[in-house]
């Protein structure tokens, strides 16, 4: 990362997001790699979007994010996410527990965060004598803007029902509007109306100077994606399903796919790609359709080298965000 590129083109927010055992995003700890972008960059919003809170716990997540709001003087946006089912074996957390996990670490951490009093917790999956929480209270009153992201109706609907904000990662516009039009409706019923920047999207983006030259590179990762293999994700979610319902899952009987199944949007997972004017007409898209007013993109992909990321960012501040800043 360089940080410098944030304060130039005047980019609104750095992300960090919780991963273990990849080689793309290498942040097992998130907090620490805000801490020291928030020390460079003083204006900008440091984003954790987010914990996995199914692999942490909740009351030292909660003791993090209140230190974080304090570090940055306010500028903390705090993201809660459940994870996916690979990370829940770094941990060797059962991945039947995952949801409901998020859910009671959210209702704690929130709990936490805005109680001045020593409290009690017993809950299903965690319990506490005493949360005496001594870290410093926050800046932002009373909490600092807070994403739940998630694809599942039972979090959408808590995150709706305690005035949280949404994220939707990495779906088409239409899959991601279905999720976002029963949030705005769950909202309502619970008597408050969700601005845009309580939806937040997050997809890869690839910008060139041109749509052709988009294209091209496009291309040239198409030829060189991998042979078909086992699909890893759905592969996953079956055996844990087996695991659940307590029928047997044979891996021999998996039929060899595409890497395409483990991604969305288009074949490889690209979700905004070509020229300035088009890269700013697909966000238009997300955000006249779902009410997206927050985007987060990350900008290195296969085959693309550091230097060639620093000049995206730069052709994105330069030519892409004077568009969206014209959104209505």
């Amino acid at each position: 990362m360089n940080v410098n590129w944030l304060k130039r083109w005047a980019l609104i927010g750095s992300v960090f997001s919780e991963h273990h055992y990849s080689g793309r995003i290498a942040t097992g700890t998130p907090a620490v790699m805000a801490s020291a972008v928030a020390e460079r960059c003083k204006k900008i919003k440091i984003a954790l979007l987010g914990h996995l809170l199914p692999l942490n716990n909740p009351v030292r997540v909660a003791e993090e994010l209140a230190l974080l709001d304090n570090l940055t003087n306010g500028r903390l946006v705090a993201g809660f996410l459940r994870g996916t089912p690979n990370e829940d074996q770094v941990y060797t957390m059962n991945p039947s527990e995952g949801r409901g996990r998020l859910l009671e670490g959210m209702d704690l951490i929130l709990k936490a965060l805005t109680e001045p009093e020593p409290f009690s917790w017993e809950g299903r999956y965690y319990q506490f004598r005493t949360v005496a929480f001594w870290a410093p209270r926050l800046v932002q009153q009373p909490l600092p803007q807070v994403v739940v992201g998630t694809r599942s109706d039972d979090t959408v609907r808590y995150a709706a029902e305690h005035r949280l904000g949404l994220g939707v990662s990495f779906l088409p516009v239409e899959e991601t509007a279905k999720i976002t039009d029963k949030y705005r409706a769950w909202c309502e019923e619970s008597g408050w109306t969700p601005g845009p920047d309580h939806i937040v999207y997050r997809g890869s983006i690839y910008v060139a100077e041109t749509d052709e030259l988009a294209n091209q590179w496009f291309e040239g990762l198409m030829q060189s994606r991998p042979e078909p293999n086992i699909p890893m994700r759905r592969t996953v979610a079956e055996a844990i399903q087996a695991a659940r319902t307590g029928n047997v899952f044979d891996l021999r009987g998996v039929v060899a796919g595409s890497p395409e199944g483990d991604v969305v949007g288009n074949s490889l997972g690209i979700n905004f790609l070509g020229g300035p004017d088009t890269v700013a007409k697909q966000i238009k898209e997300f955000h006249d359709r779902c009410g997206v007013g927050v985007i987060d993109m990350p900008f290195q992909q296969n085959k693309v080298n550091h230097k060639a990321v620093l000049e995206e960012i730069e052709l994105f501040g330069r030519e892409v965000i004077p568009q969206i800043r014209e959104f209505k």
